[in-house]
């Protein structure tokens, strides 16, 4: 259960990310593979933190 000041964010999938950064869904899983994106996984369910995806964007942007 999460704590008063920590507001609950909805996880991305794989697909909503590959979406977002506008490329295959396979490109995505090699980033995940190459661990250059961070994941949560839960059993087979595997998902994306939003702050992960903006330091991941960001940390691209400035070379």
């Amino acid at each position: 259960m999460a704590s008063s000041d920590t507001p609950l964010v909805r996880l991305l999938t794989l697909q909503d990310v590959a979406t977002i950064l506008q490329c295959s869904l396979k490109t995505v899983k090699r980033r995940v593979a190459e661990d250059a994106l961070p994941v949560i996984r839960d059993g087979r369910m595997v998902r994306v933190h939003p702050s992960d995806l903006d330091r991941y964007i960001k940390i691209r942007r400035e070379g």
